[in-house]
């Protein structure tokens, strides 16, 4: 059975890997060639061949392929073969409608399963698909809506689309997997709601998760009513920094999801009372299974809750029937079911995290159990850090992906956190019974869930502060994560084959070892006859700038750091610094500012929390707005670091050159602000030069013509996003690039890169590279050479957004 998981995740990445291809093939075609593999297989079992293990691989790794190819081909009329155009659209409400309020008034966002679309002065047409709606109100109750309900608007369709850079989690691929193809911004577009009586057990979820956080906001802080929520039904909507903060740095932030454990606590606690009762194991069964489903319903029955819920109920069962032994077969079956139906779970962090760490547990935990308690260490020790030790290094790869970090302290925080939290967790769910039928009963339970919630913040805060409680891990490359897999289960297998191994390896060891030798060999030489090399990074920060340079012995500069976004989204914690943290940058030799403006230096605050830095460059602007910038006070010991750059200083660092070319200077009392106080940095190496010039206008680029500054670059970072307002004909005529990158959000309101800008570059032979559409840019030159590649080259989602909007031939019937 792994195996044959392996074979269909193989089949599924293969399909992926090469999707432009195959899902040209018709789908009779597919049909035919399974029916035929199947067929083989049928023959090599009947028949007992040598050949019978080998072909059911074959089958089910043509059968990935094949659901893959099915699973992105989207129906003609899907909601997604609208992007870029302004249509009106009938949907229905899938969903619990958010709502957040700012400045503007009531921002608004509704999950819709899209019925009709009309585009311009045509008839509705018949359209299919779901979608994530945001609009605009005046007030919440004037656009409000119920699962269920009908909602017409009229908007402007756009593609899903995430930050594309290494290690990001992707939001675009977690969307597509819940079947969410588009998103449609209404602007100030009417939102008409059409009453519907209709989904009555959703609403009747929704009705009592409404009851739950109305309860607990009136009688604790809003921060408390929205961390336990959070705790109960999943979210991170509310919750606090500071705790959340907490949470990851002691490996606890997966609370904050509805996953295995908490269907497990459920079904324990279920299994408690029964227990205590008395009652036969069936009815225990029965009770148990019906607890599991009820939460499910309450916390909305989104994929990953019915994901845990049915491998929670089906894990139970087999332990009520003693059939302890299954729970392997039924993970091993439930990924296989999982991944037949939705194949694009294979890249879904909650699936990867949640299926690896169940595997850990259920296949390294005993082992390691038994070894520890072999040790003389006592029973309740030795399974709690061998439980705490097969969860992390069964998903070891994967948080090194995407957090490139793992928490040190998780094992206290297990033992000492974790009990505390289930405790609240039943607490706050009976609590909200209590209060349908005794409010004031009801209200001084959630009282007391607000003290035992603020008893296990300050234990998560001191845990958390702890010296080492969090180790940075980079991100490992694929040859190193099947390296580490082989190594992490060789003590499972089997007795026999274990010496079976290490016989072979006895009776060829000078074999191996010639093979070893020659291993290492290869990767020492590669890395004495490769030259040094400087790599520069271009990343995809939306609508902003962000640049990093690494030099040669791994030594690292930041180049402004992004930032400008709504609500509590901050770009240089969600964004940069993962980044940076993906790439194993654990220190900064400097920060270089081009101006204060907050696409540019709001992302420096976050980085200066979390990484030592040894100076920050700015322009001649005031410190104060720097702190603005960055949400720091103009007294906090951060700014310390700051110093503003001059014109003509010079930087060294392992043959890497910055030059400070252009820095406006306060004149005649006056302070240089804006985008006319951006300094131009350009770094040289070898014979690449790469220039960073923020948001420099074009009167700039003039007046560093006019004072005769050599700008000649082989990459020119284009100013201001490709404004017209920079990147003059003279300036460009003066840079002669190669490259040029453009730094911009995608459907940014600006219209950036302006048509004229695009032009103006391809009529100077200039290489255009884009973050919008490219992601992430990097460039490697060794002085003399110089190449580049770009996220949208490796990305699964660039494959997937191409296919939801290319024609299709054929159409794979579900």
């Amino acid at each position: 059975m792994v195996s044959l998981l392996l074979s269909l995740s193989l089949g599924i990445a293969a399909s992926l890997a090469f999707l432009p291809t195959v899902r040209e093939v018709p789908w009779l075609v597919w049909l035919f060639v399974l029916s035929v593999s199947l067929l083989l297989t049928v023959v090599a079992v009947w028949c007992r061949g040598k050949l019978a293990w080998p072909l059911f691989l074959m089958l089910f790794f043509l059968l990935g392929m094949c659901r893959l190819v099915q699973a992105v081909n989207l129906p003609l009329d899907d909601v997604s073969r609208f992007a870029g155009e302004t249509v009106g659209l009938t949907g229905r409400l899938t969903g619990e409608m958010r709502w957040r309020e700012d400045e503007t008034g009531i921002q608004l966002s509704y999950p819709l399963e899209v019925l009709q679309v009309r585009r311009a002065h045509r008839d509705w047409q018949k359209a299919s698909g779901c979608i994530w709606l945001y609009g605009h109100a005046a007030s919440q109750e004037e656009a409000s809506a119920r699962i269920g309900d009908l909602v017409q608007t009229a908007g402007e369709v756009r593609l899903i689309h995430g930050y594309r850079n290494p290690g990001q989690i992707d939001m675009t691929l977690l969307r597509r997997e819940e079947g969410i193809t588009a998103q449609v911004f209404a602007g100030k577009n009417k939102i008409q709601v059409e009453r519907q009586e209709t989904e009555p057990l959703l609403r009747l979820a929704a009705k009592v998760r409404q009851h739950y956080r109305a309860s607990m906001s009136a009688v604790m802080p809003a921060d408390d009513a929205a961390a336990i929520f959070a705790l109960l039904f999943g979210g991170y909507e509310g919750v606090s920094a500071d705790l959340l903060e907490s949470f990851t740095a002691t490996g606890l932030v997966h609370i904050l999801s509805v996953s295995g454990s908490h269907i497990s606590l459920v079904a324990a606690a279920v299994a408690g009372i029964c227990m205590l009762l008395r009652l036969p194991s069936a009815v225990s069964a029965v009770s148990v299974v019906a607890a599991i489903a009820f939460y499910s319903l309450l916390a909305g029955f989104v994929p990953p809750v019915l994901r845990s819920a049915v491998m929670g109920a089906l894990s139970f069962l087999a332990l009520a029937l003693g059939r302890e032994k299954d729970s392997r077969r039924i993970l091993l079956l439930t990924g296989l079911f999982m991944l037949l139906h939705s194949p694009l779970l294979l890249f879904h962090i909650s699936f990867e995290l949640s299926f690896l760490a169940t595997a850990g547990l259920l296949y390294l935990a005993p082992f390691y159990h038994r070894y520890l308690r072999a040790l003389g260490l006592p029973a309740a020790l030795s399974l709690g850090l061998s439980i705490t030790l097969a969860a992390q290094l069964a998903t070891l790869p994967v948080l090194a992906w995407y957090f490139q970090r793992i928490s040190i302290v998780s094992l206290l925080a297990n033992i000492l956190v974790t009990p505390l939290l289930d405790l609240l967790i039943l607490l706050s769910l009976l609590s909200g019974m209590i209060a349908l039928l005794l409010p004031t009963a009801g209200s001084i339970l959630f009282a007391g869930g607000s003290l035992l919630l603020g008893l296990t913040a300050e234990m998560t805060h001191w845990l958390a502060d702890l010296p080492f409680s969090m180790v940075m891990v980079p991100a490992m490359p694929f040859w190193a994560v099947t390296i580490f897999y082989l190594l992490l289960l060789l003590p499972m297998l089997p007795a026999a084959w274990r010496e079976t191994s290490r016989s072979l390896v006895r009776h060829h060891a000078s074999a191996v070892s010639l093979f070893l030798a020659g291993m290492m060999f290869l990767v020492f030489s590669r890395q004495w006859l490769t030259p040094p090399e400087l790599t520069v990074h271009f990343i995809d920060v939306g609508q902003g700038d962000a640049a990093l340079v690494t030099t040669p012995s791994g030594k690292a500069l930041l180049f402004d750091a992004g930032g400008k976004r709504t609500g509590d989204f901050d770009i240089g914690e969600r964004v940069t610094l993962p980044y940076l943290r993906h790439y194993g940058v654990r220190r900064l030799e400097a920060i270089f500012l081009t101006h204060a403006h907050e696409d540019h230096a709001q992302g420096c605050g976050a980085i200066l929390q979390h990484l030592p830095v040894g100076a920050v460059y700015t322009a001649g602007e005031r410190r104060e707005a720097y702190a603005r910038s960055m949400g720091l006070g103009d007294n906090d010991p951060a700014l310390g670091a700051f110093q503003t750059a001059m014109a003509g200083q010079r930087f060294h660092l392992d043959g890497l050159t910055v030059e400070v070319l252009h820095a406006p200077l306060q004149e005649a009392g006056k302070i240089p602000h804006g985008n006319e106080a951006s300094n131009v940095y350009r770094l040289r190496y070898g014979q690449a030069s790469f220039l960073i010039t923020g948001d420099l206008t074009s009167e700039g680029e003039a007046g560093m013509l006019e004072e005769a500054t050599d700008v000649q670059a082989t990459v020119l970072k284009v100013a201001h996003h490709g404004s017209r307002t920079s990147t003059s004909a003279d300036f460009l005529a003066a840079a002669r690039p190669v490259y040029g990158v453009i730094s911009a959000g995608k459907d940014n309101s600006f219209g950036h890169p302006h048509a004229d800008i695009v032009t103006r570059l391809q009529q100077q032979d200039v290489k255009i590279l884009r973050t919008d559409h490219d992601g992430a840019i990097v460039f490697v030159t060794d002085g003399r050479h110089l190449r580049v590649s770009t996220f949208a080259e490796q990305s699964l989602t660039d494959r997937l957004q191409e296919a939801a909007v290319a024609p299709q031939k054929q159409t794979a019937p579900s």
